[in-house]
Formats: C-alpha cells, sequence, structure tokens
C-alpha cells in the first residue's frame, strides 16, 4: 500500500534576478535578488567569481539556500530539521546560467566595454520569474533608463542613498553624457560621507552643461569640506559669472576667501547692500568661522572668550552649547568637556556678527531660552 505524500515546507522561491554590477578588476558578477522562504520575503545581492557559466550558478543556487536558512533560523546539523528546497528552480536555472554565460563571453571582448550594446544590455538587465512583465531585458534602454530615473529618485525620498546610487550607475550605463545622473549620484555620495567620489560627480556634471545653482553649491561645499578651497573659489567665482548677485553664492565665496586668509568683507557689504535679509538669514545658515589652521591656533579659555567679547560667562556658554559661536571641546581636558576657544576665530564671528546687525540678536535668543542648559550634552566639532 502506497504512503501518503508530504508537501514540503522549507520551500524558497527565487522572485527575480538582476544584475547589480558586473566588475572587470576583480573579476565579479554582482547580482541582486528577491526572494520567499520560512523566514519571510527578501531583497539582497552577492558577488559571485567569474569562472564558468555552471560554477557561477551553482555558487549562485548555493549562496542563495544558505542564505535563506539564515534568515529562516534554520540549522542543517540538527535532526529532523527540513532541509531548503528551490520551488521553480527548474524554470530559474536556466536564465541564470544563461545570464552567467553572457557575462564569460562579455568580459573576453578586447574593446572598451562602456561602449559595447551588450555590455551595456547585461549591466542592466533582469528577470522578473513571477512577473515577466516586469522584466527588465523586455524593455528597451529607454524604458529601462525611466524606470532607473524613477526607482532612484524614490529610493533618495526615502533616505536610501546607496541603493540609490546603485540604480544611478545603471542609468549612467544607458545615457553616460547626463549631467542630472552625475548630479544626482553627487548627492547620494554627499549624503553617505563619500566627499571625494561626490565632488568628481559634481565636477562631471557641470562639465557636461550642468548650469543649476545648487550644482556649484554642492561642488563648492565639497570642496570646502574636503579643505580644496581654492578649487572651491574656483567654482563660487564661476557661478557668479551666471548668476550676478546671487546672495547664497556672494557669502559662500567669502566663506572660502575667510578660510585662505584672503580679504573677504567686501564681498559681504555688496551682498548686504542688495539685500540685508537674505544676506543675514545666509551668514546665520552657512557661514564657518572655524578654519584648518596652518599655523598654531591661539587658544582661549571661556573666561578669555568672556572678556573678548564682554559678555558673560554664562552667555557664552550658552552660544557654545548651541553651536552658535566657534568653539572645541578640549582634548586635554580631564572631562573631555572644557571649551576652548580660538582667539582670531572669535574675533571674526563677533566682528562679523557686529557689523551685519547680528551680534545682539544672538546673544539675546540665547539669554532669553527657557532651557539654556538643556544642550550641556551636545557633542562639540573637534
Amino acid at each position: 500500500m502506497r504512503g501518503k505524500l508530504e508537501q514540503p515546507k522549507g520551500l524558497i522561491e527565487l522572485l527575480s534576478i538582476e544584475v547589480e554590477r558586473i566588475d572587470t578588476e576583480y573579476m565579479e558578477l554582482w547580482l541582486g535578488y528577491e526572494f520567499k522562504c520560512p523566514g519571510g520575503e527578501y531583497k539582497s545581492a552577492m558577488p559571485i567569481p567569474i569562472t564558468t557559466s555552471k560554477e557561477m550558478t551553482n555558487c549562485f543556487f548555493k549562496e542563495l539556500i544558505d542564505e535563506a536558512e539564515r534568515l529562516s533560523d534554520m540549522d542543517r546539523s540538527e535532526p529532523d530539521k527540513t532541509g531548503l528546497y528551490i520551488s521553480n528552480k527548474s524554470e530559474s536555472v536556466l536564465p541564470v546560467k544563461n545570464l552567467c554565460q553572457r557575462v564569460v563571453d562579455i568580459t573576453g571582448i578586447d574593446v572598451p566595454l562602456e561602449e559595447n550594446r551588450e555590455y551595456i544590455d547585461l549591466c542592466t538587465t533582469g528577470i522578473h520569474f513571477k512577473e515577466p512583465s516586469k522584466s527588465l531585458n523586455t524593455r528597451d534602454f529607454d524604458e529601462r533608463l525611466k524606470l532607473f530615473m524613477s526607482r532612484a529618485r524614490d529610493k533618495m525620498t526615502q533616505g536610501y542613498y546607496t541603493i540609490a546610487a546603485d540604480d544611478l550607475e545603471k542609468a549612467k550605463f544607458l545615457c553616460s553624457t547626463s549631467p542630472l545622473i552625475y548630479k544626482l549620484i553627487g548627492i547620494c555620495h554627499r549624503e553617505l560621507g563619500h566627499l571625494d567620489l561626490a565632488k568628481e560627480m559634481f565636477s562631471t556634471a557641470l562639465e557636461l552643461g550642468d548650469v543649476d545653482k545648487d550644482t556649484f553649491l554642492y561642488l563648492a561645499e565639497t570642496s570646502f569640506f574636503l579643505n580644496d578651497m581654492e578649487y572651491a573659489e574656483a567654482v563660487l567665482e564661476r557661478m557668479i559669472l551666471q548668476y550676478p548677485g546671487d546672495i547664497r553664492n556672494m557669502i559662500e565665496l567669502a566663506n572660502v576667501r575667510y578660510q585662505m586668509g584672503r580679504k573677504y568683507l567686501d564681498i559681504i557689504d555688496e551682498a548686504y547692500s542688495l539685500d540685508k535679509d537674505t544676506t543675514q538669514k545666509t551668514i546665520l545658515q552657512t557661514f564657518v568661522f572655524k578654519r584648518a589652521h596652518d599655523n598654531p591656533p591661539d587658544w582661549i579659555s571661556i573666561k578669555g572668550a568672556s572678556a573678548l567679547l564682554e559678555l558673560p560667562v554664562k552667555t557664552i556658554r550658552a552660544l557654545a552649547m548651541k553651536q552658535r559661536i566657534p568653539v572645541r571641546a578640549d582634548p586635554s581636558g580631564a572631562d573631555k568637556q572644557t571649551l576652548i576657544f580660538d582667539k582670531n576665530e572669535l574675533k571674526a564671528w563677533a566682528f562679523v556678527y557686529r557689523r551685519y546687525e547680528l551680534f545682539e540678536d544672538e546673544v539675546d535668543r540665547v539669554n532669553s531660552a527657557s532651557g539654556e542648559d538643556s544642550d550641556q550634552g551636545r557633542a562639540l566639532l573637534s
């Protein structure tokens, strides 16, 4: 008598695969994929060494099963554990193998890959096993470009800058002369703290014809924080030719020249004469008085700062805790919370704030704040 067949419970369903990138330097294919397993539904990515299509395919499915086991909290070594199986392997193994073979073939071509249509197709392709209409390999290049741009913008609004950058890199394969793509990649890298890469992307966007205000400012900003003041100055001077009288541009240029130890007040004076309110607001929002010192700074204590500015110590402390004046935590202090000030930075701050009618408002604001001591624990920039 035949027994009842049991329905296997430990199933994996491969929903889709998508080429993330082909790294010809390290000879790796990065595949993104979506799958279901007993632990839930997931999106992931893995690098596969580029060898033979058979080895690459086997590597992919082995790693997929291992990952599903980890996510499903399964341990093969324990007795009576149900093993995991890929329910649609028969439908998915051949497309994966064919994709791997195309990658193997393309890496042997002795021409610039970025100019090869097959390579561009591979870098922007994908297969959806559950809903074939969503497969990238059924869409033309224009449709893929629109899809990648839409996905990237959506991810950027959610703060997923790494994923967005991946989609933008794919879009770049399809339209390598679009300044917008380079600009958006630059924004992603800036948000991720990759300032060198951000600078490169913003610079390329300008070279390709981007003349947006924010692109100039993004490039100047990243150069500023990379302490490349000469380049930042050149970018802002170029922006002035494009947008004469732009207050933000003028204040940023003045700030760069201040950092370089050069004359800067004449630019702020001109901005102030054009638009007093916007100039004041921009100084408050963007002007950085801390400098990257070439020479030893002239440190003073909080009492010295009080005497220099002719303000009570309590007011100096409140301004410092709110990061309204240039201040640092003394690393040599026993509790790391001793406040120190550079005399020259403090003098510059006071001079600018008094000259442009900001000083009294700043002092009044911190003195009237009811929670004056609420920010005592705020970390100070070093």
